[in-house]
């Protein structure tokens, strides 16, 4: 009796399957553009697991085009009917591209009777999400910005703009942890290199995090792709003095100096590192070792004017402070003969300034002064008559 009472169940069974009515998919798709996506969602969740339609490629695409319609749909009847709908769009998409295996592309026929592509469809909907994150980040919504702009990695993963965007806001509204994964995805994952890019990975793991050692990583990655940029190499110098690694950069510099003597940037960048220790006398023979590979090395001259510069100012402040007594002014004397010997050290290298980047502000103005306190008065007024020709800025 028993075994009867199975077969009979097993019949049941049989004849439940049999039974079942074939799930209509462009029906579902017909729903779906017309709004009606409780009856889409209905038909096409059946479609999925009948027999005569799981494995049709078609029925995995319309699932796609429905879930990412549940998605997008401001209406609220139909905004809670699936769970992460985006997610099951995108994976169902995906389905039906590996089941269509490069055959023709997926599509619909349009309002206007055209095809509509399923690329098409895909860079609609990304454009959707990115625009709408727009009009969130444009109110100062940077969670509501970054959730946007994260569907439109989901829509187009290998697409860079959607990282970029949802890195930008989420360290803006201080999610560091959130800006850091998006950065990293670009750099390692997408192989995009942007001096920008590395800069906020530095900082954030530098300053925020205060991981000197990963910032240290990621600065010699940074200089690794853009080599001539000298804020990485600077940069570099900071985060080993701060690791007290001095010797470990000075080493290194001038390893790389010796194997490559005519490479002022190496030259320059030591220069760097002596004056970020206090070391300004190596610093100027690092800077005057630049200038001698090249002569229009306007980063090493700067940097060398300047240093001579700031000694006879810093001198110039402590004379202006002395008294009035004899010793005094004993030493406001000698004092004014270093002042002077530092401000016409600096001069040539102000003047060749001058001629490589002319009517620079910065410049004329240091030259107008050193002019001055050098009692070169013709020279001062020509610089003058210059600073007027620029007018105000």
């Amino acid at each position: 009796m028993k075994r009867l009472i199975v077969f009979m169940l097993a019949i049941m069974v049989v004849g439940y399957s049999y039974g079942q009515k074939k799930p209509k998919i462009n029906q579902a798709e017909k729903a779906r553009t017309e709004g009606n996506l409780g009856e889409a969602k209905n038909i096409i969740d059946e479609a999925i697991v009948h027999e005569k339609t799981k494995d049709d490629e078609k029925t995995w695409y319309y699932r796609g085009l429905i879930y990412a319609s549940l998605d997008t749909t401001q209406n609220p009847t139909y905004q809670n009917l699936a769970n992460d709908p985006l997610k099951t769009a995108m994976e169902s998409f995906k389905k039906a591209d590996e089941m269509n295996a490069g055959n023709n592309e997926f599509y619909i026929t349009g309002p206007n009777g055209f095809p509509v592509t399923k690329g098409e469809q895909i860079s609609t909907l990304w454009g959707h999400y990115l625009n709408k994150g727009v009009e969130y980040y444009n109110v100062q919504d940077y969670k509501g910005a970054y959730k946007y702009f994260m569907k439109t990695t989901m829509v187009q993963p290998e697409d860079t703009t959607g990282y970029i965007y949802s890195a930008s806001v989420a360290q803006a509204d201080k999610e560091y942890d959130k800006a850091l994964k998006n950065y990293y995805v670009l750099t390692n994952d997408l192989d995009y290199h942007s001096k920008d890019i590395y800069s906020a990975i530095i900082y954030i793991e530098g300053v925020i995090n205060e991981d000197n050692e990963k910032a240290l990583e990621m600065i010699r990655a940074a200089k690794a792709q853009f080599p001539s940029d000298m804020d990485f190499a600077k940069s570099e110098i900071n985060a080993l003095i701060k690791l007290e690694r001095i010797d470990e950069a000075q080493k290194e510099l001038e390893a790389a100096i010796a194997s490559e003597p005519d490479n002022a940037n190496l030259r320059f960048t030591l220069g760097v590192m002596y004056e970020e220790i206090g070391d300004p006398a190596k610093a100027k023979e690092a800077y005057r070792g630049a200038i001698e590979v090249d002569p229009e090395y306007y980063n090493a001259r700067f940097n060398l004017a300047v240093l001579s510069y700031n000694q006879a100012v810093d001198l110039i402040k402590e004379k202006n402070n002395l008294g009035i007594s004899q010793a005094d002014q004993k030493k406001a004397k000698a004092m004014q003969l270093e002042i002077e010997k530092r401000l016409k050290e600096s001069l040539p290298h102000w003047e060749k300034l001058n001629a490589l980047q002319a009517n620079d502000r910065t410049t004329l103005e240091t030259l107008q002064y050193i002019y001055t306190q050098l009692k070169m008065y013709d020279k001062a007024e020509k610089v003058s008559n210059q600073l007027e020709a620029l007018g105000d800025e």
